[in-house]
């Protein structure tokens, strides 16, 4: 059974310049996205839904006025906060607090604060995440603590990852049809199944998720038994 889904969520500018649409108004698309894939993973009981929504390479590469609309997307998750409570959601997020104004820091927090004891759906979005920094973030929080050579192993490292909270990933999928993994969830997804699909994000509708989710069950997975 499919208990943790992720997804990279790509190519909505794109998307957006082939509808002739100003390469900021993908937010709109991205978000009405979102909610639908939340709403389709609540119905196929998935536990875990992460979302890899900015990475730090992408944001260095984007010119300040995209940057002030994707500050305005990442507040506008505020008013999801009814739908988490309503849904009993618990919302997470995976970021880097330095990047972020302080403003939308708070804004996350809260929700994160409001949102702790809902047990539905995880749902964790990804903010300004760059996986070999997570890595680096790890061994140095683990050199911090003087962590005995001995003592280190899988389990240790993971339980300094940002992901120690998560379960491994069951599917991860990829929209658009870039097929790699750009180190996202690198380390928790030894088992992990990937799906790749031709869709953009704004595209990945009802029937693209049941396909991703067909293809999880179909797969033979025996952990290398």
């Amino acid at each position: 059974m499919l208990n943790h889904l992720a997804i990279i969520m790509d190519w909505n500018r794109r998307w957006a310049k082939e509808k002739l649409l100003p390469s900021v108004m993908w937010h709109k698309a991205w978000a009405e996205n979102v909610k639908k894939i939340i709403k389709l993973s609540i119905d196929n009981n998935i536990s875990y839904l992460t979302l890899w929504a900015l990475s730090t390479d992408n944001l260095n590469k984007r010119w300040d006025e995209e940057v002030k609309w994707i500050i305005k997307l990442i507040n506008s998750i505020e008013n999801y906060l009814w739908d988490f409570l309503k849904n009993d959601i618990k919302f997470e997020t995976i970021w880097n607090l330095d990047l972020l104004p302080i403003e939308s820091k708070n804004i996350l927090l809260s929700i994160k604060e409001r949102t702790k004891n809902n047990t539905n759906l995880t749902l964790t979005i990804w903010l300004w995440y760059g996986g070999q920094d997570e890595l680096v973030r790890a061994v140095k929080l683990i050199v911090s603590d003087w962590v005995k050579l001995e003592d280190i192993d899988k389990n240790l490292i993971k339980s300094y990852l940002d992901t120690r909270f998560l379960p491994n990933p069951d599917v991860i999928v990829r929209t658009w049809w870039d097929i790699r993994h750009s180190w996202f969830l690198l380390f928790d997804s030894e088992y992990s199944e990937y799906y790749f699909t031709e869709k953009k994000w704004p595209e990945f509708d009802e029937s693209e998720f049941l396909k991703a989710i067909d293809f999880f069950n179909k797969s033979k997975r025996n952990f290398w038994k």
